[in-house]
This record gives structure tokens, C-alpha cells and sequence, in this order.
């Protein structure tokens, strides 16, 4: 197996996107973030394009019947519910939807994956279904489902009364202490009936499939045992985004979509790594001591770094080279730098303040300018607040806030340098994230941004700590919807590659795709743009010479769900890096909670 197939295999077994990706069907809940009657005038006017029939498309009111069949059929497949009658029409028919043989993929002490190389030809009708599912089900038979989802990514409307989607399912099944999951893809055709609500399964192709089995759980939750004797533990973390917006003053900062972020260092030396969580304005940020037996205590008050603003980028890192982990933490467009004592009190404090609206989301650390001491790369999104600008044009917009860069200049001295070191160009990006590393191969460090509706940066560093933002020309723009990056030597031809974290939407490709509609059919020039934007994860292998190839489809790494800040990490120590991909977004009791 090439090391690049092996690299995603961990990303398959864990992107499974969670339940809250999935359509909310349980009842409306007292803690919906926004009632029916608390909806504006201008939110009551988009709303009404909720229903695809007023526009025009056809396409999304057969991919709201399809869904309905969809789940039908899955639900009688995995979840053991009775199959409506009026799902399957009078002469459907499938392919096998497991084969009962599969080939060994990729075998370790945590995991195995399996997979059918190719589907057989076999095709089952009428009574012969529970045949063709009949492997499958055994799988599904194993233990309780813990969580599945499909989502449709493609209608293709047919001649007459028929239309074709393209879908994809995951499952996860708990056998205790056994995990399975279950990869699928695969395409369904349909008949209408006498309306476009009423469709009809009339073939389904299975045309991929995997299967992934843990003998025993990778990673076990301890969260409760080492946090429980906390103060606030509780109170403050084990608790939704809708318990907590309305009991905080909106003029100190809060945040609606969370992101704010933690930092782990080690603070008084003791050989074990310590904890800080950023919070939103109005509740103090923690710092967790890292105690001999594993657990917590929370010190944020003792060591002088409990403050009370809305947090969201934090670092710890040796600032001033005198062996000790400072913290660095952003409040709005100011950055707060507090020196370490050398016992994990942070007593004194510099900042670095700019008189800015828009909030710094994340900070990076590195010697940028070969000096020996560390700089500061500060990563802004919007204008004038989280709603404050619109992404314009929203494909590559380009009137985000500007990134700052801060120059490190020895004895806690600091230079707010960007346009000097040519951080300048292209700085007006909705940029989430940022990562340092020799991307040439000559010796000094260059920098990646990850920026959101649009093209990504590339910063070559000149040996001088000069940039020049080369991401078009060397291939490596991705023009997307980025929220970070990673990288790594993925393929271990001894260059590094790029993750880059970018957002899935099966609306988006099954939309944008739709040259006669989207958009009027008006801009095809930028419809491949849009579509591009849609596919999600992007990853980027490095030539050699410093120029970059797209080899996501290849790595089967795209489809990450609404994915936040993937990482490269060798999760079963076996010298390949794998690919851990965080996804999801606000989750709540109600179905019209978007």
C-alpha cells in the first residue's frame, strides 16, 4: 500500500460526521436559539427560499423526496424499521450492497480496513432483496448503531418520469468493545409519481464500499476524570453555545460559533503539559495544572491569567528565550503577551494594540526572520465584527481584515511589520488559520495561510525574512472555503505537503454543478470556482521543487463534513501521518436551526 492510501485510511475511520450533520427530527426544545416569532423581517425574507419549488428548482424539491426515500430504505437496512410500502417501485431492483467476500486493505493492532475492489455484476429484484442485503445486515447485526448519516450529492434529471442521485453513507455500529464502520457510495434512480413529492426507488448501484473494524477503542474519553474537581467544570464546559449567549453582555464579546480555542505547555517545568482554555467575554479563561496522577487543578487566578475578555487565539511559547512557555492571547485586534516568572506565574505583561474593529482568530509562532527569537503571525476574518462585511466577490473575496505580522525584536520589543515584510500582498482575506515550515527546501521558514471564501497564501521566504505571496503560481491557492491547514511529508518523498481544511456542502455540489441554473446560468467562467468551494478537503503534494499537484481525489480525503482545522498526526505511531478531521457545527433540538 502506497503511503499516501495509508495516510487517509485513519481520516475515513474517523470523519464520520456526527449525528447533529444529519437532520434534526426530535421535538422543539425551550433552548432553541431562535423562536419562530423572534425571526427578523430581513431573516422572514430569506426564509422564504427555504421551499426550492419558489425558485424554480426541481432539482432540490426530487432531492427532498429522495431523501425521504433514502432514509426509508436505510432505515429499514440498518436501523431494523419496516420498509414503507410506497418506497420501492414495481420493478426495483440492486446490486449486492455487500459483497460477502472482501479484500484485506490495511491491517494494524488498532484497526483493519476492508473493501470490495470491485461490486459483483449480480442484480437482485422483488423478493430477492433481503438477499442482496443479507451481508450487510449481518454487519449491522453485530451490535447497536451508534450513528449514520447519508447525504445526496448529485441530481441528474432523465428523460420522462426518472431522475438519478449520487449519495454517500457512513455507520458506525458499537459492539462493545468492537467498532465497525461502514463506508459506502453509491447512486439511486427514481420514477416520479404523480408529483414531484411522490418518488419511487427504482435501482440502487452500490459502487463502492469499505468496512473498517477496531477490535478495540483507539482513544478512551477521560475528560471526566481528570476535570471533575475543577471549579466550573460543569457550569462552563459541559454545556451548549444556547445555555450561555444569553447570560453574557454582547458588548464584551461573545461568541455565537464558539472558536475560541485552548493551548497546551508546559508552565513551571515540571515535565507535564498543562492546559489553557479561552473563553467568550464575561467568563474568566482557565488554566488546568497538570497534577502527578493524571487529574487537574485549576489555577487561572493564582497565576494571574484569568481575564475576563473574549479570547480566541492563545499560544504558549518561549517569547524571550529564558527557558520558560510564555502565553500569548488575543483580545479583539490586540494581542496580550504575558511573560512567564519561571514557576507558571505570569506577572508581567506587554501588549500589542491596534486600533481595529475585527478580531484576531488565531495566532501563529515562529522565527520568521532567522533572528533567534520567536515572531507573531496574527490571522483575521471579517470587517467590523462577525456580520459585519459581506465576502465580496464571494468566491475570492478580497475585503476581509488584514492579517497582522509583529517582528520580534529582542529585549520584549516588538515591530508591527507586515507591509515591511511583505505580508502586505493580498491581505484582505477571511483568514482562519496560519502554519510556518520550509515549504522550498532552502533553509528558512515560509508561511501558509488558510483563508475562507477564496484563495489561500503561499509566503516564500527570501532568506532575508522577506515574502512574496507565490500560492497562484506555485499551485497551491485552492481557491475554497478554508478554515486551516496542515503539513507534513505525507507521501515521504522528503518534501512537505499541504492539508488544507476546507468545507463540504452536497447542496453546494449538487447545486453549483447545475450549469443551466445556478446562478442563472450567468458566470460560467466562475461556476467551476463555486463547485471547487463545495468539494471540501483539499490535499496538495509537493513536486519536489516546491510547486504543488492536487491529489485529493486520489487520497479519497475531500468529503469531511463542515470540517475545522485538520491535522496531520501519526495516530498509531507507525511513522506515516494520518489525518484527524474535526467536524460539524452549532447543533440544536430544532429542525429549522441552520
Amino acid at each position: 500500500m502506497s503511503p499516501l492510501r495509508k495516510a487517509t485510511l485513519a481520516f475515513l475511520c474517523l470523519a464520520a460526521a456526527p449525528a447533529q450533520l444529519c437532520a434534526q427530527e426530535s421535538n422543539p426544545n425551550p433552548t432553541l436559539l431562535q423562536e419562530d416569532h423572534a425571526v427578523s423581517e430581513g431573516v422572514a425574507e430569506n426564509l422564504q427560499f427555504v421551499d426550492p419549488a419558489k425558485e424554480g428548482w426541481r432539482s432540490e424539491v426530487l432531492h427532498n423526496s429522495a431523501k425521504q426515500g433514502l432514509r426509508n430504505f436505510l432505515g429499514w437496512l440498518a436501523h431494523g424499521k419496516e420498509l414503507p410500502a410506497n418506497t420501492l417501485a414495481e420493478n426495483f431492483h440492486c446490486s449486492v450492497l455487500r459483497p460477502a467476500e472482501l479484500e484485506t486493505l490495511f491491517v494494524d493492532e488498532a484497526m483493519e480496513v476492508f473493501h470490495a475492489a470491485s461490486m459483483p455484476p449480480e442484480r437482485y429484484a422483488g423478493a430477492e432483496l433481503q438477499q442482496a442485503a443479507a451481508s450487510l445486515k449481518q454487519v449491522f447485526a453485530k451490535g447497536s448503531l451508534r450513528d449514520d448519516f447519508f447525504k445526496i450529492i448529485t441530481v441528474e434529471l432523465q428523460t420522462g418520469r426518472q431522475f438519478r442521485t449520487h449519495f454517500l453513507y457512513h455507520a458506525a455500529i458499537d459492539a462493545n468493545p468492537e467498532l465497525y464502520q461502514i463506508n459506502m457510495e453509491g447512486e439511486a434512480l427514481w420514477t416520479v409519481g404523480d408529483s414531484d413529492e411522490e418518488v419511487f426507488l427504482e435501482e440502487l448501484t452500490i459502487q463502492h464500499f469499505e468496512e473498517l473494524h477496531t477490535p478495540l477503542p483507539t482513544f478512551a474519553d477521560i475528560t471526566t476524570s481528570v476535570f471533575a474537581n475543577t471549579n466550573r467544570w460543569r457550569s462552563e464546559m459541559l454545556v451548549g453555545v444556547e445555555q450561555l449567549m444569553s447570560r453574557h453582555d454582547r458588548l464584551i464579546g461573545r461568541s455565537y460559533i464558539g472558536s475560541q480555542g485552548i493551548a497546551i505547555g508546559d508552565i513551571d517545568g515540571d515535565g507535564l503539559d498543562d492546559i489553557y482554555v479561552a473563553q467568550q467575554g464575561g467568563m474568566a479563561n482557565r488554566l488546568y495544572h497538570h497534577l502527578p496522577d493524571g487529574s487537574v487543578e485549576e489555577i487561572s487566578a493564582l497565576a494571574q491569567v484569568d481575564f475576563l475578555d473574549n479570547t480566541r487565539g492563545i499560544l504558549f511559547v518561549d517569547l524571550d528565550n529564558d527557558g520558560d512557555q510564555d502565553l500569548v492571547l488575543t483580545v479583539r485586534a490586540n494581542i496580550i503577551l504575558a511573560y512567564n516568572n519561571g514557576r507558571g506565574i505570569f506577572t508581567e505583561r506587554k501588549i500589542l494594540a491596534n486600533n481595529d474593529l475585527a478580531d484576531i482568530y488565531s495566532i501563529t509562532a515562529a522565527d520568521a526572520d532567522g533572528d533567534g527569537d520567536l515572531d507573531l503571525y496574527a490571522c483575521r476574518y471579517v470587517t467590523g465584527g462577525l456580520i459585519g462585511g459581506v465576502p465580496t466577490p464571494y468566491h475570492d473575496a478580497n475585503n476581509g481584515a488584514t492579517n497582522f505580522y509583529w517582528r520580534n525584536d529582542g529585549d520584549r520589543n516588538w515591530t508591527e511589520a507586515a507591509e515591511e515584510a511583505g505580508f502586505g500582498s493580498n491581505n484582505h482575506k477571511f483568514s482562519l488559520g496560519a502554519c510556518w515550515e520550509d515549504i522550498d527546501a532552502d533553509g528558512d521558514l515560509d508561511l501558509y495561510v488558510a483563508n475562507d471564501f477564496g484563495r489561500n497564501n503561499l509566503f516564500i521566504n527570501d532568506g532575508s525574512g522577506h515574502f512574496r505571496d507565490e500560492a497562484i503560481e506555485r499551485g497551491a491557492d485552492d481557491i475554497g472555503a478554508a478554515m486551516g491547514a496542515s503539513i507534513a511529508d505525507v507521501d515521504l518523498d522528503g518534501d512537505m505537503d499541504i492539508l488544507v481544511t476546507n468545507m463540504f456542502s452536497s447542496a453546494g455540489r449538487r447545486i453549483a454543478s447545475q450549469d443551466d441554473m445556478f446562478m442563472g446560468g450567468k458566470a460560467q467562467e466562475v461556476h467551476k470556482d463555486y463547485l471547487r468551494h463545495a468539494r471540501g478537503n483539499s490535499l496538495l503534494l509537493n513536486r519536489g521543487d516546491g510547486t504543488f499537484e492536487d491529489a485529493t481525489e486520489e487520497a479519497g480525503i475531500a468529503v469531511g463534513g463542515w470540517a475545522w482545522g485538520a491535522q496531520f498526526v501519526d495516530i498509531n505511531n507507525d511513522g506515516f501521518d494520518d489525518i484527524y478531521s474535526p467536524n460539524g457545527f452549532l447543533t440544536n433540538a430544532g429542525t429549522k436551526d441552520l
